[in-house]
């Protein structure tokens, strides 16, 4: 039976997945906030871009854990504005839950960032094989 130390690569590849999500995620959210929501799949791609293996799944992570917390972020400075506006934005769409509209943002952002991990990873897959 083995054991698995910090000098292995699996934990070294665990570690560096963990801080280029956690940087993608930061640039996601400066995307989301600075520029508009529709570039936050820019934090996706670097996810992407950056992971060795499941590129696919670091990008979903980035954006769902981005647009997640700025959903967890607009309910705890303003509750009850923030359920107003999904109500309203439910009764739009066609008078649906509230909470189907938080799933469907969730949602359109695994989609998001399913799309950008697999840009990401697709140029930097091409420079590996040629090596």
């Amino acid at each position: 039976m083995s054991r698995i130390s910090p000098g292995t690569p699996f934990i070294k590849e665990v570690n560096m997945g963990l801080l280029v999500i956690v940087f993608s995620v930061l640039v996601a959210l400066g995307f989301h906030i600075f520029v508009g929501w529709q570039y936050s799949i820019v934090g996706a791609v670097l996810a992407g871009a950056l992971v060795k293996s499941r590129p696919v799944l670091a990008g979903v992570s980035t954006l769902v854990l981005s647009w997640g917390g700025l959903i967890i972020y607009n309910f705890w400075v303003a509750g009850p504005e923030s359920i107003e506006m999904i109500r309203v934005i439910a009764v739009l769409i066609g008078d649906m839950p509230p909470i189907l509209t938080v799933i469907l943002t969730i949602g359109i952002a695994a989609l998001l960032g399913m799309l950008g991990g697999w840009l990401g990873a697709v140029p930097i897959n091409k420079v590996r094989k040629s090596k």
